[in-house]
């Protein structure tokens, strides 16, 4: 947490800042640390609540910010000094709603986050977000920036699935204005214990859940939309069950693969979670429930 929380003290810009934490039910002395650390910081507000996970600790920040945006910050990561303010900027400048910079791992976070650029690429705005999530994916957390009142209205991240990275950009691509920015703006510690991204079972199933929820709750998105995302999760799923099960071609995951494959769906959410069951003897934190 220190390198977290010298990062955050060293961030450049002349803008107005609240410090949201949120200790989500530890057992050791990080909100001592934490008050010592940030005692003679303004506009700190810490919040314990019992754990619930990554995703209902970072709704119970969200909500509470008053600031124009959000500045995702993890507790093992470490912002460069420039990441806020350059964000912000693009952010304001772009009239963007949720916006992606660059992030990599070091075997020293803020050695190598002293040492970074501030070079930064053309801002790059997603077309059509929804349908470039659904083709691509998109993920993060502390590589993210988005406006306050566009989190309000999408009702924060799905809290329903362990993490947020990837039910909150779902969730914003539906009618909001997104945007990626090749500037460094984060380093990760390349070895910390309990990652999600170390839980590849976890990674793609939270995935497809995040899908199966938001068109259970969407309807209304676009037919050839709701296809290709059948298409992919049908795909992760067959693809699995053949690396991880033994599955062949006779399985009732190919079966599905081939049915994604038809152009005659127009609402896709119970297929989708067909596709999910793969996952159902892997160790997965909060299962969504799912159709028989």
């Amino acid at each position: 947490m220190g390198p977290m929380l010298r990062s955050l003290e060293r961030q450049t810009g002349d803008f107005s800042r609240e410090f949201i934490f949120v200790d989500d039910g530890s057992t050791d002395n990080s909100v001592e640390v934490l008050k010592e650390a940030t005692g003679s910081w303004p506009n700190v507000k810490i919040i314990r609540r019992e754990n619930g996970g990554p995703s209902k600790a970072f709704n119970t920040g969200g909500f509470e910010a008053n600031g124009e945006f959000i500045k995702v910050v993890d507790a093992d990561d470490v912002l460069t000094p420039f990441a806020t303010e350059r964000m912000l900027e693009l952010c304001r400048q772009g009239g963007v709603d949720f916006l992606y910079a660059s992030w990599k791992y070091s075997d020293d976070v803020e050695k190598d986050s002293l040492q970074a650029s501030d070079h930064c690429g053309p801002l790059v705005v997603y077309e059509n977000p929804l349908r470039e999530f659904f083709e691509r994916g998109m993920a993060g957390s502390t590589n993210v920036m988005m406006r306050t009142s566009a989190f309000r209205e999408v009702g924060g991240c799905d809290d329903e699935l362990f993490v947020q990275d990837v039910s909150l950009p779902l969730r914003f691509a539906k009618k909001h204005k997104m945007a990626k920015v090749d500037l460094l703006a984060v380093l990760g510690p390349r070895e910390v214990g309990g990652r999600v991204q170390g839980r590849h079972a976890e990674m793609v199933y939270t995935m497809s859940a995040s899908m199966y929820h938001f068109l259970r709750d969407n309807p209304d998105v676009a037919s050839h939309l709701q296809r290709i995302a059948f298409k992919r999760c049908a795909g992760r799923a067959w693809k699995w069950a053949k690396r991880n099960n033994g599955k062949t071609f006779f399985s009732r995951e190919f079966g599905l693969y081939l049915l994604s494959r038809l152009p005659i769906w127009r609402q896709t959410a119970s297929m989708i979670g067909k596709t999910i069951h793969v996952w159902d003897a892997e160790d997965i934190r909060y299962k969504v429930r799912l159709p028989d």
